[in-house]
């Protein structure tokens, strides 16, 4: 019956009457009965060549669109042995307007050119084949059709690229595109992107564009993108090219539903209901609201007849016969060509399940088309037993049929005893119960109930059942079970601490800072968990947030039952928002994104840090969103990380776009978790020493009083007792006549918080007299009390004067290096050249030491020191950035800092090229101050966003501190990267003394 001709075209041919049907007369136009003769082109997605992606089709106007289809998949192009012919369709689309049109199988070439072409074009319109009806649990039965699964695949991650890829995160995009170049490139050796020649072929040859959306590959430089690309491909490097689609669909899934197709319509029951109708492979079912969980209407097996009754006012009525229905189910759908596109979904499905060409849609006063010989499709199915599966046995058992996942959850209401009520939720009371399960362990339970149980109620409330019997998370609250029958009951994991929000408040003095950043980094794993399967919470606080054990929370309340205070929810409509925790763009507009999650989340984690304080609890509900207009921002907690903070600020940018993501706030938050447990263990180890230390001291001996009297002590206490309080003594002192000591962060020159920072503060040496001679000395008598006294105070007052001596001395030395590296100074030269009193050329000399300790910088030859020239000029710039920031206007301090960065990048590559001379025991030690000054840098430029941010606010100057002390902090460790170079070049004989 065909023939493949040149330019895969397929020809038409006559049956002759004197032959049998398997012979064939010439092939030759016909233009009687059939009309005349006419090609299509037909458009597919494959992986050929380009410019094959499409088959011209020889047909005539009596042709059935069902012959076009089958004429295609015998033709070899979309692959061998394809057995799911029904879940083809073709979408009839122009190309100026948008306009689209799927083609139901029964309809005419000739029909089809009444109805749509005569109103365009004929060039205008494009024929797509497309898969249309996906059968439940797909991946499994297309395993006996791998063609029509590789073809699936192709059309979903073109679809993909062409409208979703803008939509998903950095990070899902990363693993979609790593994933199609697994499967693409699937006799690549495991490592071979690791070779830059592989990836250069990759990027310059093939183009990542062909993998990764424009905008993964426009947000970042290409060597970071490469990395990622990279790290990411590792992850799926062994992978075979079919679990390669496998993972793909299942990732997409999460923000795309490509099973499924949704219309916006009316359903007529006496009045109207406005829903979505999601139509797929698991049925008809509605949903009122965009986000909730769709509610099973009908199965395509039930669907008896479809007919579609055109209405005056353009708009169009569905009528479906539902088989058990008590009445026909009517949808009222806004223009006629969307009526047509829901009838052809619905029967292609009905077709699909029942395995047949039949439809179920009743055309009024239309005879039955005279159909084509169609090409058999070779199959080795046997449908015999999927017809007669078709009896009333079955749609018996299909109308009592619930969704699996429903079945699953369902539990036995006898098996939970109730017992206090926990309190009063949005929808009705919950209680506190033990479930018993069926290994007979008893856990407690939160149970949630419904008092009003009508359908619409009903709906809303089991949403939040739907929606959590689908999410595993450590950091998400588990759903024990659910009770549809009235009363409906939902049932919850109860953890018996409670609220956060409580916990913190009863707990405020016990809690760590080390445990409330761990509790803000697991909230924050949660809502990357949400992010990545497409939900967004929309109510992040500290209320709704459980307490599982004493170091771990999690996430509840997904938009339901709400525990909580009435003046904390401002009503709008019918709805109840948290107004002090929504972001501006949620408040203004009822927009509620990942992006407005994000500035929930930082609110969240000021309810942590502030121990349960609620956020603007100075303000009412009506003035929140002016201060925020204002830019005016929640202050920082007492006690907060600074670096925690400075995120908290970055997720309140007015601009969503602007704000971080869950991901990249995971990474952040685990980096603060992880100093702020340094720094807790090194007050641990710190205050152990001192218990070791003092455990034989007396405990109740108070410093600031005279010595006791001997009859009263302790032999061979005295003496310990006597140094610890001096040395206590002396370190306050010392502290107390250098304040920048005491707080070096405070607002002062970068050089000089610099250089006095560089100062150790000298430990006061003990006499001769150890402490064992004090243990053995003679302290009977008063006589020998008062003598040691005077002794250890009068070397104590000789060892602290001796120290001020030194700061004297450190501070002419400070003042002269300031006025030398001063830019506005009448002596500022290009660069920074230095003249001794012999009128050459040589470095400051810094006065001599007392102490055994080594100067900050080493009295070396420096004529030829790049580290040291470096080290410098980056000191200089510093100088700069701490004078002109007064005067600078926010969008201008990225100059400055870039500046400083380019001395920096200077300096690191000085060290790097004579790293290689000196010895290895002391590269670790160098190559470590090397990422700190990096670490500095980055503080330094995150410093400035935030300046900038907060530029119109009350923190205008806090910031600019903050900026300040970061940079001084940069410039101090390139001192100690000069110090640990000098050490390391006079070690390995380097380096050259100061010419005399």
């Amino acid at each position: 019956m065909y023939e493949v001709m040149s330019g895969d075209t397929l020809a038409w041919k006559a049956p002759s009457p004197r032959t049998s049907g398997t012979d064939s007369g010439p092939a030759s136009p016909l233009s009687g009965d059939g009309g005349v003769v006419k090609i299509l082109k037909v458009c597919f997605c494959t992986n050929n060549t380009l410019g094959k992606n499409f088959k011209l089709v020889k047909c005539d106007s009596s042709w059935q669109i069902r012959a076009i289809i089958r004429s295609i998949l015998i033709s070899g192009r979309l692959g061998p042995n394809i057995e799911y012919a029904g879940c083809y369709g073709i979408l009839l689309k122009h190309l100026k307007s948008e306009e689209l049109h799927w083609l139901h199988p029964d309809l005419t070439v000739g029909e089809v050119e009444q109805r749509y072409e005569s109103h365009h074009v004929e060039a205008e319109w494009r024929y797509d084949l497309r898969v249309r009806y996906v059968p439940v649990n797909f991946l499994e039965k297309f395993k006996d059709d791998r063609s029509t699964l590789l073809y699936f695949y192709q059309q979903v991650r073109s679809d993909y690229m062409q409208y979703h890829a803008s939509t998903v995160s950095d990070g899902m995009a990363l693993q979609l595109g790593c994933l199609e170049i697994r499967r693409f490139y699937k006799d690549m050796n495991a490592k071979g992107l690791e070779k830059k020649s592989n990836f250069e072929l990759l990027e310059k040859e093939v183009g990542l564009d062909l993998f990764f959306p424009p905008q993964l590959i426009n947000s970042m430089k290409s060597k970071q993108l490469r990395k990622l690309i990279q790290q990411t491909f590792q992850q799926y490097a062994t992978m075979k090219e079919d679990d390669c689609m496998i993972k793909f669909f299942e990732t997409l899934r999460e923000v795309v539903s490509y099973e499924e197709e949704v219309f916006p319509c009316e359903l007529v029951q006496g009045w109207s209901l406005s829903v979505e109708l999601v139509i797929g492979g698991r049925g008809i079912r509605q949903r009122t609201q965009k986000n909730s969980a769709p509610v099973f209407m009908a199965d395509f097996k039930q669907i008896k007849k479809i007919q579609c009754l055109p209405q005056s006012d353009g708009k169009a009525l569905i009528n479906l016969d539902v088989e058990g229905a008590k009445q026909r189910l009517s949808i009222n759908v806004a223009t006629v060509p969307a009526a047509e596109n829901m009838m052809d979904l619905i029967d292609g499905y009905c077709r699909l399940e029942k395995n047949t060409d039949d439809s179920v849609i009743y055309r009024a006063n239309k005879d039955a088309p005279a159909r084509s010989s169609l090409p058999d499709i070779p199959s080795s199915r046997d449908t015999s037993t999927l017809r007669h599966s078709m009896g009333s046995d079955i749609y018996c058992e299909i109308l009592d049929e619930r969704p699996v996942s429903a079945v699953k959850y369902g539990i036995d209401r006898h098996d939970i005893v109730l017992g206090r009520i926990l309190g009063a939720g949005f929808f009705g009371e919950v209680y506190e119960g033990v479930y018993k399960q069926a290994d007979g362990e008893r856990v407690n339970v939160a149970v949630k109930t419904c008092k009003d149980c009508s359908p619409d109620v009903m709906e809303k409330f089991m949403s939040e059942a739907v929606i959590m019997k689908n999410l595993d998370h450590p950091h998400i609250v588990k759903l024990i079970g659910i009770i549809e029958e009235d009363p409906v009951w939902i049932v919850m994991e109860l953890y018996q601490h409670g609220e956060l929000g409580n916990y913190l408040t009863q707990n405020s003095d016990l809690l760590t800072n080390t445990t409330l950043v761990l509790f803000s980094l697991q909230i924050c794993k949660a809502l990357v968990y949400l992010e990545g399967v497409n939900m967004v919470h929309r109510d992040i606080a500290v209320r709704n947030v459980l307490v599982a054990s004493p170091d771990c929370v999690k996430l509840g309340d997904f938009g339901l039952s709400r525990y909580i205070e009435d003046e904390e929810y401002y009503k709008a409509s019918v709805s109840r928002l948290p107004i002090k925790w929504m972001a501006p763009e949620s408040i203004n507009f009822r927009r509620f994104t990942a992006a407005s999650d994000v500035w929930m989340f930082a609110v969240c984690v000021w309810e942590i840090m502030s121990r349960g304080q609620q956020p603007f609890f100075w303000l009412e509900n009506r003035d929140v969103i002016n201060q925020l207009e204002q830019g005016i921002r929640l202050p920082k907690p007492e006690n907060c990380p600074p670096a925690l903070y400075s995120l908290m600020t970055r997720c309140w940018s007015y601009d969503p776009r602007e704000r971080p993501t869950f991901t990249e706030l995971v990474v952040k938050i685990s980096d603060v978790h992880k100093m702020e447990k340094e720094e807790e263990e090194e007050r641990g180890r710190g205050l152990r020493e001192r218990t070791r230390s003092t455990k034989y001291f007396e405990p109740k001996f108070k410093f600031d009083e005279p010595p006791p009297k001997p009859s009263r002590m302790k032999p061979g206490r005295f003496g310990n007792t006597l140094s610890i309080g001096l040395h206590i003594q002396l370190n306050e002192a010392l502290c107390a006549s250098s304040p920048d000591l005491a707080s070096p962060s405070e607002y002062q020159s970068p050089v000089d918080s610099m250089n006095s920072l560089t100062l150790p503060v000298r430990s006061p040496r003990r006499r001769s007299m150890g402490e064992s001679e004090f243990m053995r000395a003679d302290a009977t008598s008063r006589g020998d009390a008062q003598r040691l006294w005077q002794q250890e105070r009068h070397h104590m007052q000789d060892t602290l004067r001796m120290q001020k001596e030194q700061m004297m001395e450190d501070e002419k030395w400070l003042e002269k290096e300031e006025r030398r590296l001063d830019p506005m100074g009448p002596e500022e030269t290009t660069s920074p050249v230095f003249v001794d009193s012999d009128g050459e050329n040589a470095p400051p000399v810094k006065p001599p030491r007392l102490a055994a300790q080594p100067a900050p910088t080493a009295e070396l030859d420096r004529s030829d020191d790049k580290v040291y020239q470096y080290v410098m000029d980056l000191v200089k710039v510093v100088v700069q950035l701490k004078n002109d920031i007064p005067d600078l206007q926010p969008d201008q301090y990225i100059t400055i800092v870039k500046s400083v960065g380019l001395a920096l990048r200077d300096l690191i590559h000085s060290v790097d090229e004579i790293l290689p001379t000196l010895h290895d025991s002391v590269k670790t030690e160098i190559e470590g101050t090397q990422k700190l000054l990096n670490n500095d840098m980055a503080e330094l430029i995150s410093k400035m966003r935030l300046a900038q941010q907060n530029a119109i606010t009350s923190l205008k100057e806090e910031c600019k501190k903050q900026m300040l002390a970061a940079a001084h902090t940069l410039a101090m460790d390139s001192k100690n990267m000069l110090d640990a170079v000098d050490q390391a070049r006079v070690r390995a004989n380097l380096a050259k003394p100061v010419a005399p």
